[in-house]
């Protein structure tokens, strides 16, 4: 096999590639993406319903005389992950418009045009290699006639004619074949590049995204945890009910004691048990206090 021979059997390996390799495996791409991308809607799904069970959680709190400013919180958790959310449905939107639609558009070209691409260079080679197979004929039976001939050398010049002829036309093939190979790697090349490209449009939109979640949780978390982090310490209002309602008794004194420690939440439980109401310690303080 020559050297332009095995370039033209590479030139056509690449194209196939393309069409049985590539294109099929792009396909399948695309139809993960679309998995992917039915997922993560329904995680969006799923997230409604979640910050709907928070606000509904916020607004038991707000109607608690020590839990209010628990419950506007909540509201605000609620609302910043509503946010992000919408945030997602953008990012999934463009994951389709900028990925998914534009992989599936070039694939419907693709086939039809990569198919007749190499078709014209298969019949492009094929009649350059007619056209010197023609020549090398003809040369043959010059040849012959110029050996059974009494005088050859009146075949010399028409001979060379033939002989220069199919060393261009050979070149042309060459070059032809050269040029086909090189076409053939660009396409190939172009349709990475190009899968490259829209992933690099997926990782901006996906770096936009997380800032502006790392921008809107940073901005709340340190006034929720602030929010928290004194489980057992009530807030102004509740003691003053609580002076309202205490009984005007000789016990009056301590439950005042009382109200001031939990008002500075160093009150003990059994100070609070023996004074105001029972309350059993359980997992929630504590988990609380350890968060803190």
């Amino acid at each position: 096999m020559s050297r332009t021979e095995e370039i033209n059997k590479m030139t056509e390996n690449v194209y196939k590639g393309i069409l049985d390799q590539f294109n099929p495996s792009l396909k399948n791409f695309v139809t993960m993406g679309k998995h992917y991308e039915k997922a993560l809607t329904g995680v969006t799904v799923a997230a409604k319903g979640y910050f709907d069970a928070l606000v509904k959680l916020g607004e038991l709190a707000s109607d608690s005389q020590g839990s209010k400013e628990l419950g506007d919180t909540l509201f605000q958790m609620a609302e910043v992950h509503r946010q992000i959310q919408v945030q997602l449905e953008d990012v999934l939107k463009l994951f389709h418009s900028e990925l998914l639609a534009q992989l599936e558009q070039k694939l419907e070209l693709d086939i039809k045009y990569l198919t007749a691409t190499l078709k014209k260079y298969q019949s492009e080679r094929r009649s350059q290699s007619e056209s010197i197979e023609r020549c090398q004929s003809q040369l043959k039976k010059l040849r012959r006639k110029s050996q059974g001939s009494r005088h050859p050398n009146k075949y010399g010049d028409r001979e060379m004619q033939f002989v220069e002829l199919m060393s261009r036309r050979q070149g042309e093939l060459d070059a032809l074949v050269a040029t086909g190979y090189k076409s053939a790697l660009t396409e190939e090349r172009r349709r990475y590049c190009f899968l490259v490209d829209r992933q690099c449009c997926v990782t901006k939109l996906l770096i936009n995204y997380h800032s502006k979640v790392r921008e809107l949780l940073s901005q709340k978390l340190s006034s929720w945890q602030q929010s928290c982090s004194q489980p057992t310490k009530l807030p102004e209002r509740a003691l003053n009910l609580l002076r309202h309602t205490a009984p005007q008794s000789p016990g009056a004194a301590g439950i005042a004691e009382v109200l001031r420690q939990a008002k500075l939440g160093t009150a003990q439980p059994e100070q609070v048990r023996s004074c105001v109401v029972y309350i059993k310690p359980d997992s929630w303080v504590d988990s609380a206090d350890k968060t803190t």
